[in-house]
């Protein structure tokens, strides 16, 4: 991984209100975009709520710099569903979203999760390459 030139916070979701940082924030890889509207702010409220989950927020300081999220709304007993990560496209390619997985796997992992999955488009190649180096398996 590599080394960040300055101090990123990692913290733990608790409050729903905390999602909403998230408000407007997108994302552009190629031909795939992202938005954060409001239908996904109020899936991603509703599924913090669930027994086993965990979001968690980077910054820097008090600036946002990334977003990941695990559940258990999956349609198989014992596993989790990664259902978001985010990271700001200025801080891409610098580890944070690699530490961010790698927490929610281990959180997972620690629940005893008999797997994790996600779903991303085909033209994601960035979150696609990042499932491939934790060992995601493509289905």
């Amino acid at each position: 991984m590599m080394m960040l030139p300055y101090v990123i916070s990692f913290s733990v979701v608790t409050d729903a209100k905390e999602i909403d940082v998230l408000r407007g924030k997108t994302s552009q890889c190629g031909n795939f975009g992202y938005q954060y509207d409001e239908q996904t702010l109020d899936l991603l409220k509703k599924n913090l709520a669930r027994n086993g989950s965990l979001y968690l927020l980077a910054r820097r300081g008090e600036d946002f710099c990334a977003f990941c999220s695990t559940d258990t709304d999956w349609w198989e007993d014992r596993y989790f569903f990664l259902r978001e990560i985010f990271v700001s496209p200025e801080l891409q390619k610098q580890g944070i979203g690699e530490e961010l997985m790698r927490r929610c796997i281990a959180h997972a992992r620690e629940r005893g999760a008999e797997g994790i999955v996600t779903e991303t488009a085909s033209e994601n190649l960035p979150m696609r390459n990042l499932c491939e180096k934790y060992g995601f398996v493509r289905w």
